[in-house]
């Protein structure tokens, strides 16, 4: 029987690695939502093993949102709300959601992975197909100001 490695052990490999040189660890990792934090991220709370739990930030990977916090415009202030919104219907509180291809984001004290629903929908793609955002694989980020 293979061994998988705890979400604690992989929380601290993902945070001690520089980004782009870490593996990227499949899971699945079943989570709950705790809440949303703004369009592109969420904070979760994922059972290692039984009765252990990590909480952690997790960014959506393939996707950029505008920010919530510090918006350049009314503009993106209003997209990033709109995001945020949707992504708080979408993932709700006390959802249940997988975690897949978890790995290094490049913001400290979060994680980067696929994130899907309860029924295998992929919650970024769900963003994208309604418009609250645009395709991103890192570098730099286009703005939203126009």
């Amino acid at each position: 029987m293979k061994s998988m490695p705890s979400l604690a052990i992989l929380l601290l490999a993902v945070f001690s690695v520089p980004a782009g040189a870490a593996e990227l660890y499949p899971g699945p990792y079943r989570a709950e939502v705790l809440r949303v934090v703004d369009g592109d991220t969420l904070k979760v709370r994922v059972a290692i093993w039984p009765g252990l739990e990590s909480v952690v930030s997790v960014r959506l990977r393939g996707i950029d949102t505008p920010e919530s916090y510090g918006p350049k415009c009314d503009a993106e202030k209003a997209l990033a709300q709109a995001a945020t919104a949707f992504l708080a219907a979408l993932a709700p509180a006390g959802a249940l959601v997988t975690l897949e291809d978890v790995g290094p984001d490049k913001y400290a004290g979060r994680v980067d992975a696929v994130v899907r629903l309860a029924d295998g929908q992929e919650v970024a793609a769900g963003l994208l197909a309604a418009g609250h955002g645009r395709p991103y694989a890192g570098g730099r980020r286009q703005g939203w100001c126009g």
